[in-house]
């Protein structure tokens, strides 16, 4: 019989989820599983819905001997997770009373979605491969967690038993004492970054831009994202390179996983989907403009962003897109607009975001949900499964986890997946063996040997201790300038890449 939970609150004091997270649940010795799903605190002033809470959480619950994760294969995905929802409803009635219903998470399951489970909502060709040694899916049910409110400034732990808490409060205490609240520890070793790669060259990323264009003359489609990935190697840590991320770009969906495959830094400022008391959001992302130096031309840059009829024209479609997505789910006439064309800012730039809700149908579930708006439009295109065909076609290789969502299911049904943007993706140099390791779940490609692909080549190279891989793109319609949409997705790994280089530099 599984374990409840047992509950304790305590004063926030003005901790953040990274602070929270070291204390209480960072292993210090690879390969521990533990979770953070961070907002930025102090809260920023726009849009402090967003920012409420942070949730981190340590490693697998045992029960009976098995720890509570999984990674299922695609094909198999939907019906694992409707089956995991299923059991955990029962039990939350029987067993789980969380101690306010207002927290987002109460006791569930925290995990990934590569883009490639794509392949099990939709029929597409196989004609590339993912070199990456990451699983498409994790979740796991953690033995422990705690869920930051900074808007009450309240932290709640969660244990599978009492002395569990005892431990988890210890802990916290112990910090404090030491005053050793600083979680950065780029001090302790010497880092060192090589110059990012680009595994797409210019030239043949401008070719396929203008394959792209050649389906919207076509009429195939109207836009559609392309990406390219990035490496290098380093000497950094994936925890150092998150908390350097989060100084230059803090965001509402970041995120930091620590597993036996590598580590996930994710500084994400965009919402995939959520759902809380059968109520669905989404939060697309289209249109972007780069910060200005000084207020005047920040403001300057905004309007141009608002006032671009280009821009407007994509954004637009995109949200009818999620529109039409939740549409399918959602109870008929409950799916409304009610946040259009705002300007979110960021450390390097601005967006244009809009937000959709609507009511879940009596006969859907939280897992049709997910359906229904996997993978996010504004990293396909429009319409979504033809862009999904042409991505498949022009990128050199499968996206593997970049442009899927990570975050959490509640027992209750809830739900908040991100979309992996500003993503980047470690790993032991050491342990790649050529690239192709890992559990693949979208399958082989058919006639294609890994051994030629960019990423064998490289890893097969004298390298510091990690490799580190991210992914940028951009949308591309009619009249998209190949050599400009070349250096808008390098200016989109700024952020990234930036990080890094602070590093190196301490």
């Amino acid at each position: 019989m599984t374990k409840a939970w047992y509950w304790r609150s305590l004063s926030l004091e003005k901790r953040t989820g990274s602070e929270v997270f070291a204390a209480l649940f960072r292993p210090t010795v690879a390969p521990g599983i533990a979770t953070l799903l961070e907002s930025p605190y102090p809260t920023p002033i726009d849009h402090p819905q967003l920012n409420q809470y942070s949730i981190c959480a340590g490693a697998p619950r045992i029960v009976d001997g098995i720890p509570q994760m999984w990674t299922p294969e695609v094909g198999e995905v939907f019906p694992f997770l409707e089956k995991l929802l299923q059991q955990g409803v029962t039990r939350h009635e029987e067993e789980f009373t969380p101690p306010t219903s207002d927290l987002p998470f109460t006791g569930g399951w925290l995990g990934w979605l590569g883009y490639d489970v794509a392949w099990e909502i939709e029929q597409l060709p196989r004609n590339k491969i993912d070199p990456l040694p990451f699983p498409i899916v994790f979740w796991y049910e953690p033995d422990c967690f705690a869920v930051l409110d900074h808007a009450q400034q309240i932290l709640w732990l969660a244990a599978s038993d009492a002395s569990g808490l005892d431990e988890l409060e210890n802990k916290l205490a112990k910090k404090d004492a030491g005053k050793e609240f600083s979680v950065s520890s780029c001090g302790r070793i010497p880092v060192s970054s090589s110059l990012p790669l680009f595994l797409t060259s210019q030239a043949d990323y401008e070719t396929a831009v203008n394959q792209v264009k050649k389906y919207i003359q076509a009429g195939d489609i109207f836009q559609a994202n392309l990406s390219l990935r990035f490496q290098a190697f380093t000497s950094a840590s994936g925890w150092e390179i998150y908390q350097a991320l989060q100084k230059i770009n803090p965001s509402p969906f970041a995120s930091y996983w620590q597993t036996p495959w590598g580590q996930v830094i994710s500084c994400s400022p965009e919402r995939l989907v959520m759902l809380q008391n059968r109520q669905a959001e989404t939060r697309p992302i289209a249109g972007t403009r780069s910060r200005g130096v000084t207020p005047e031309q920040d403001m300057q840059m905004a309007q141009d962003l608002l006032s671009n009829t280009k821009e407007r024209a994509e954004h637009i479609m995109l949200v009818d897109l999620e529109r039409n997505d939740l549409g399918r789910v959602c109870e008929w006439g409950t799916v409304a607009v009610d946040e259009l064309l705002t300007i979110e800012r960021y450390s390097h730039v601005m967006h244009l975001v809009s937000n959709i809700k609507g009511t879940l149908k009596g006969e859907c579930t939280t897992i049709d949900l997910i359906r229904a708006t996997f993978p996010g439009g504004t990293i396909t295109g429009c319409p979504k499964v033809r862009c999904m065909e042409i991505i498949e076609e022009l990128e050199p290789v499968r996206r593997s986890l970049f442009y899927g969502s990570c975050g959490y299911l509640d027992w209750r049904g809830h739900l908040d997946l991100n979309i992996l943007i500003r993503t980047l993706l470690l790993a032991p140099a050491s342990e790649q063996g050529g690239g192709a390791g890992g559990a693949k779940g979208a399958g082989e490609a058919e006639g294609v040997n890994s051994s030629s692909s960019p990423h064998s080549r490289l890893i097969s190279q004298h390298s510091p201790l990690n490799i580190v891989w991210g992914q940028v793109g951009a949308g591309i319609v009619a009249d998209s300038d190949p050599e400009r949409e070349w250096y808008e997705s390098l200016h989109k790994a700024q952020a990234q890449l930036a990080a890094l280089k602070m590093l190196n530099n301490q």
